[in-house]
């Protein structure tokens, strides 16, 4: 196959369309044209170009720059050059990311530059400090305690501010605004894998709607019994090397990627390489983009395959007087009649006036899930 950029002489038998690059010039053609940026160029393969990445983050960095200049008079924030520069992934997938289930537990991505520790660092200027809380089993809290931590992991830069219990949540921090300020404190919160599903309701839902409050689950026993030594371990791999998502209900991701003052563009580009490639092997991912908290998105990745896919998916259904819409996570089929009902009702109300058809819809998903789990099984044995 040609490389991109390169022209081809006298054609091929068996080419085609969709195994030529958009930017390989046609028999007969000259390249009178190059391409402006390397942002826009599409791409089917797992791995996006380096030089890609790094072009999109030093851009992001000199528009975040020349943003917070012209902001300085206008803004008596201290953190407000902070949030400018947060950084993040904006990742679109053809499918709802969790189908109709509710998914608390974060999704934990090896990376070779730890999130935690330039943060750590930044917090010495920063509004808030950086804080870390961990929650254990009830049974097992009085068993390591915030000085036995420190002594372990003082020599790694690590510090756990706080030891907790779920009885604790459930007593002294069972009233909400009690609750809420204490967990507001924190900037990291690892808990016990055992527990992680019991505290949603233990937290409340708001601690979820932010990655600072949400729990990230770690791993306190070896052969049924807690470990002191596996409970160190595992805080030490979070805060060195690992970085937390949250897997959306929708079909729209969003990835945190920390600050761009905290890195330097090539240890972003590393990361930022890791979380894609895994993610596109994952799910059948359609774009990917990059973006500061105040800038334009940034393109990095498009599937021309899934994109065609949908295209040709949504004529069809457009023909036959129905097509697809996304609502509470999920893909429902609506005719022509309910549409124009959708576009006229009020946002809030969508849920309830299709909620028939979302029941349906996610009865489907749950239907199909135990089949998929049997094959693999089959497949297994």
């Amino acid at each position: 196959m040609a490389k991109a950029g390169t022209p081809k002489r006298g054609g091929s038998k068996n080419g085609s369309k969709k195994s030529t690059p958009a930017n390989t010039p046609t028999k007969g053609k000259k390249n009178t044209k190059t391409s402006k940026s390397p942002l826009a160029k599409t791409d089917n393969s797992k791995d996006i170009p380096s030089d890609r990445i790094l072009k999109a983050v030093e851009q992001l960095n000199k528009y975040t720059s020349n943003k917070n200049k012209e902001d300085d008079k206008k803004s008596l924030l201290d953190d407000e050059d902070e949030l400018n520069k947060a950084l993040n992934l904006i990742v679109v997938n053809s499918t709802s990311f969790s189908g109709a289930a509710k998914n608390f537990k974060l999704k934990m991505f090896n990376v070779k530059n730890s999130l935690y520790a330039p943060w750590k660092e930044a917090s010495v200027t920063s509004v808030k400090d950086f804080k870390t809380l961990l929650i254990l089993k009830d049974n097992e809290k009085d068993l390591i305690s915030e000085d036995d931590l420190f002594d372990a992991l003082n020599d790694s830069k690590i510090t756990i501010d706080e030891i907790i219990s779920g009885n604790d949540l459930k007593t002294t921090y069972k009233a909400f605004e009690t609750r809420r300020a204490f967990i507001s404190q924190f900037s990291l919160i690892l808990a016990d894998d055992s527990i992680i599903t019991s505290l949603p309701k233990l937290l409340g839902g708001k601690a979820y709607d932010k990655l600072d409050t949400t729990p990230v689950p770690i791993r306190t026993q070896a052969n049924k019994a807690f470990s002191k030594t596996t409970l160190i371990n595992s805080i030490k791999k979070v805060f060195q090397s690992q970085l937390p998502v949250k897997i959306p209900r929708g079909t729209t991701m969003n990835v945190h990627l920390g600050n761009l003052e905290w890195f330097k563009p090539e240890e972003l580009v590393e990361n930022i390489e890791v979380i894609t490639k895994k993610l596109i092997e994952s799910y059948n991912i359609r774009s990917i983009f990059v973006k500061s908290n105040q800038s334009p998105v940034l393109p990095l990745y498009y599937n021309n395959d899934v994109l065609k896919e949908l295209a040709t998916a949504k004529k069809e259904a457009v023909a036959h007087g129905r097509e697809a819409v996304t609502i509470d996570g999920v893909d429902i089929e609506l005719s022509n009649f309910d549409k124009a009902l959708m576009e006229i009702a009020n946002p809030k109300e969508v849920k309830n006036i299709f909620a028939k058809q979302i029941s349906n819809a996610k009865r489907g998903l749950e239907e199909a899930e135990p089949k998929d789990k049997k094959q693999i099984k089959k497949a297994k044995n």
